[in-house]
């Protein structure tokens, strides 16, 4: 094998996750690509992960730990991107496993394109169902600047007119990065307590400084349903932090693209975070209640950006599915849109 002379950093941020850590280290530590250290990052964790963290170090020598102040994923990450000596980085969540060649493929497509950042597919597990979702049917290549500005607004959201409201998840959790961006540009994570997807503001920083993107059919990652992770609990505040969310991009995006460009891509987002902020309140009713059900909807319906974006925005250009759903909010027929999302 070709591939044990660069070494490949994996950040792993820990938080209350003693019942999944074993099986997530087990995957790593088992990567049929041997040049690799394990950053575990205990994020001031109440249960017997700091214990466990300290005894993978005396099984593995690969594997280094940072105990540090409750701060939250993404400044968990930025802590260990400090210490990481790899060439490349690649994030996993505790709760999460990967596929035991995930290094190996990932390494291997950034050496053949020379690239900044690699993306395979994943498993989607939830108990024993597990579901295959690819990013790309066959390889895939973005090279130079122009290219990979396209993408990133795809990654963002696409054209009205456009099946699907990305050309890919969102994630960072199932690709490889290359150091030397990270360090070139000073990029760093910004905090999930101030934004509902630290993920969006890192993958505009970090891709606004690529050169070569590349995406990968197989499977590397499996994105587990676990009810109390961070990125999968509902919070009935979500829909305020989506808007902050959205503000940002638009203020990151303009300097690039210009006005037009990132609202139309921005207004997709908040559409489509909105549908599905609306669908997981409908189907929450039975944990919060009719009326703080209706509230929420209210909330996210009359918002004042939500009625300016829907006077704006080409909505007869959307998919036949997302079309309905977005008419059903701008005029408010809550009753349908009850009965649409929460099938």
């Amino acid at each position: 094998m070709s591939d044990n002379n660069e070494l490949i950093s994996i950040i792993v941020p820990i938080y209350n996750v003693q019942k999944y850590l074993d099986r997530c280290m087990k995957t790593l530590l088992n990567q049929t690509y041997r040049n690799i250290e394990i950053i575990l990052v205990d994020d001031e964790s109440p249960d017997e992960c700091p214990k466990m963290c300290e005894e993978y170090t005396k099984i593995d020598q690969r594997v280094k730990v940072i105990h540090k102040k409750n701060g939250g994923l993404g400044f968990a990450r930025n802590s260990g991107l400090e210490i990481a000596q790899g060439k490349y980085i690649i994030f996993v969540d505790s709760d999460d496993y990967v596929t035991e060649n995930m290094c190996h493929l990932l390494y291997e497509a950034a050496k053949k394109y020379e690239a900044d950042v690699v993306y395979g597919g994943i498993f989607y597990a939830d108990g024993e169902k597990i579901k295959e979702s690819k990013v790309v049917t066959k390889e895939r290549v973005w090279k130079g600047k122009q290219e990979v500005k396209d993408l990133l607004l795809d990654f963002i959201a696409t054209e009205p007119n456009e099946k699907k409201d990305t050309i890919m998840e969102v994630s960072v959790w199932k690709a490889l990065f290359r150091k030397k961006v990270f360090d070139e540009y000073d990029i760093s994570f910004v905090s999930e307590r101030q934004f509902i997807s630290e993920d969006v503001i890192f993958d505009i920083d970090y891709l606004s400084k690529c050169n070569c993107v590349v995406a990968i059919p197989e499977p590397v990652y499996f994105y587990c349903v676990n009810p109390n992770s961070l990125s999968k609990v509902f919070r009935t505040d979500r829909f305020n932090k989506v808007k902050k969310l959205y503000k940002e991009i638009l203020k990151k995006l303009i300097p690039i693209y210009g006005e037009e460009l990132s609202n139309r891509r921005g207004d997709r987002f908040l559409i489509a975070r909105a549908r599905t902020n609306a669908r997981q309140i409908i189907r929450h009713e039975k944990i919060i209640g009719k009326n703080k059900m209706m509230k929420a909807l209210h909330n996210i319906c009359e918002d004042q950006d939500m009625n300016e974006i829907f006077q704006r925005y080409p909505i007869h250009l959307l998919p036949l599915k997302y079309r309905l759903v977005a008419y059903l909010m701008k005029y408010r027929c809550y009753h349908l849109l009850k009965i649409i999302l929460g099938r």
